[in-house]
């Protein structure tokens, strides 16, 4: 097992741990204490939200939302194509969409500013998710000028020429051990990911899974890319060694 998966499970695990808990006190045990800010309601409000149906509905959510969640775990665990970007997509939809909803329950003097406070939170939330990812998806562009390598858009980076020690020509990728600050869906990944040694840390804009790929390091950093096209991929690493030369 991989340092990457294995920090994969311990991560989603944890999480999964603390929803199924919180599933079941709320769902079976009937237990809201850890319901933020229901423990210091006033009594007539708790028996509202109990008789309005707020309480289940919040339980139905967290419960809905961790079955979701562990499927999203499971194809992400067995590399099921797209199961884990998509599990994300629609868990995410799911609970912001949920918090709007079950606020019709809420005690009327206060449902109104929930349902604003809540719909606010979803639409942001949302709304920044798509564009994060439609950013992502946005293929960086690749310059080799006269004294410059440059990478643009997200995580782009800029290298002077005489600062590269050496380019080379991967058939394969190195093994990712994990994404410490970038972006990952659908083979897509972009930003800082640390790899099997002796890579370590270093950038990865990868644009198809499969190879090649060009490597470039410089003293102390390295970034490995490729394009859709692989005829692309090797006239920027045919370009990369002219310049070089």
């Amino acid at each position: 097992m991989t340092k990457g998966m294995l920090l994969y499970i311990v991560a989603m695990g944890w999480t999964l741990i603390v929803m199924g808990g919180i599933a079941y006190l709320f769902k079976v045990k009937k237990d809201f204490s850890f319901l933020n800010g229901y423990a210091n309601r006033p009594d007539e409000e708790k028996q509202y939200l109990e008789e309005s149906g707020y309480l289940d509905a919040t339980g139905n959510l967290i419960t809905q939302s961790f079955w979701i969640f562990l499927i999203t775990f499971i194809g992400g665990f067995f590399s099921i194509p797209y199961v884990f970007a998509i599990g994300m997509a629609i868990f995410i939809l799911h609970l912001m969409i949920g918090l709007v909803w079950i606020q019709r329950y809420e005690v009327p003097h206060k449902r109104k500013k929930m349902l604003w406070i809540t719909g606010f939170l979803a639409a942001g939330t949302i709304i920044f998710i798509i564009v994060i990812t439609g950013v992502g998806f946005v293929d960086n562009e690749i310059h080799v000028d006269r004294d410059t390598f440059e990478i643009t858009g997200m995580y782009g980076v800029e290298w002077k020429l005489e600062d590269i020690e050496r380019v080379e020509l991967l058939d394969e990728l190195p093994e990712i051990l994990m994404r410490t600050n970038g972006f990952s869906m659908s083979g897509i990944r972009k930003g800082k990911f640390q790899l099997e040694e002796p890579y370590g840390n270093g950038l990865l804009f990868i644009n198809r899974e499969e190879g090649p790929y060009v490597a470039v390091f410089t003293d102390d950093e390295y970034l490995i890319m490729n394009r859709k096209d692989e005829g692309n991929t090797r006239e920027i690493y045919t370009k990369l060694l002219e310049k070089m030369n």
